[in-house]
């Protein structure tokens, strides 16, 4: 990340929140390498922080710390989704063999895809799918919640002509897939879930770590999406997600 002039306090301190959250716990050079701030800047923020509660300090290196995780309590995401969502997530859970499952809402003010809710499977051991998360760009959810709303740019790993296609093929089929690009073993299929009046509120997924088993759960994937959006029909005031 690129360093900003006249970067704010809060902004400064939150991007060393988020760098600690993504690697679990790093030292200061490296924090201030991956964000872009100085390094008396990401000091003192450190410090800051640490005073505070919402980091921890040992042997020079920094973590997440305790206040951050009660305050995260406090955040309950579309609630009425939840529970829509909650019946057919347990019930796919439990006939994908710890597949990791979630449910992915658009972030109204940053134009990515948070979890609001999982359960936690065989994924979880490479990538915690903790409520609250950013999925990584181009993410299948992300596929689905895109294709039913304006043109958006495509994530840096395709181009416009590969977005667009993938867009469609997620209208057509009613599923969207996201395969592992070498690196990592993570892949995805994703299905929407609409609210009364149509809109595509929110994307029900499952992540696998062999890419062989996405179409057998693309149906699994697309009969929870289904029942949770007739649970949810019965909210009939329920419109498009704001976390």
């Amino acid at each position: 990340m690129k360093r900003k002039a006249g970067r704010g306090v809060l902004e400064g301190a939150f991007l060393l929140l988020e760098e600690l959250a993504r690697n679990g716990e790093a030292g200061p050079t490296q924090l201030a390498a991956a964000t872009g701030l100085h390094k008396a800047t990401a000091h003192r923020l450190l410090d800051q922080l640490v005073g505070v509660g919402a980091v921890q300090r040992c042997a020079g290196r920094y973590r997440v710390g305790p206040q951050m995780f009660r305050l995260g309590q406090a955040w309950e995401p579309v609630r009425v989704l939840r529970a829509a969502v909650g019946p057919p997530l347990r019930q796919l859970a439990a006939a994908s063999r710890r597949t990791s499952v979630s449910v992915g809402v658009p972030a109204a003010d940053s134009g990515r895809i948070l979890i609001g809710c999982g359960i936690r499977g065989e994924a979880d051991e490479i990538c915690a799918m903790r409520a609250g998360w950013v999925l990584p760009p181009g993410a299948a959810a992300e596929i689905v919640l895109t294709a039913s709303g304006p043109h958006a740019e495509p994530p840096e790993k395709y181009s416009g002509r590969e977005w667009k296609k993938l867009l469609a093929e997620a209208r057509d089929r009613g599923v969207a897939f996201d395969y592992s690009d070498g690196v990592s073993p993570l892949c995805c299929v994703a299905a929407p879930v609409r609210s009364a009046s149509g809109d595509v509120v929110a994307a029900v997924g499952a992540v696998a770590l062999d890419q062989r088993r996405l179409p057998s759960l693309a149906e699994a994937v697309r009969r929870a999406a289904n029942v949770a959006s007739a649970n949810l029909a019965r909210f009939p005031s329920y419109g498009p997600v704001r976390p």
